[in-house]
């Protein structure tokens, strides 16, 4: 795991499909949610969530580490986009990564 940009983190889950990934997303967008954590005083009922954007490829397959980080950044967007607090899959969904 490591931090990507500013609020985002990647993780390499080598030896994982993207199905599973997604799945091990999922369990993290819960727990963060389930914690309650309130925003803003501002906001008050308003509590922290976060987006996944998973995306994978099949060890061995050449594609470029950036087409992967692409997919998956995609994918986060969307999950933003689409309302937040949410995992989607990007475009390279074979298997090994999420961010």
């Amino acid at each position: 795991m490591a931090r990507y940009g500013g609020e985002e983190f990647s993780v390499i889950l080598p030896g994982t499909d993207a199905a599973g990934a997604a799945v091990l997303a999922e369990r993290v967008r819960k727990r963060v949610a389930d914690l309650t954590i309130p925003l803003s005083p501002h906001r008050p009922g308003e509590t922290l969530t976060i987006s996944i954007g998973v995306a994978g490829v099949i060890r061995g397959h050449d594609v470029a580490p950036e087409a992967l980080v692409a997919a998956a950044d995609q994918a986060l967007y969307r999950a933003k986009q689409d309302g937040r607090n949410r995992v989607e899959r990007g475009a390279l969904e074979e298997t090994s990564a999420a961010t």
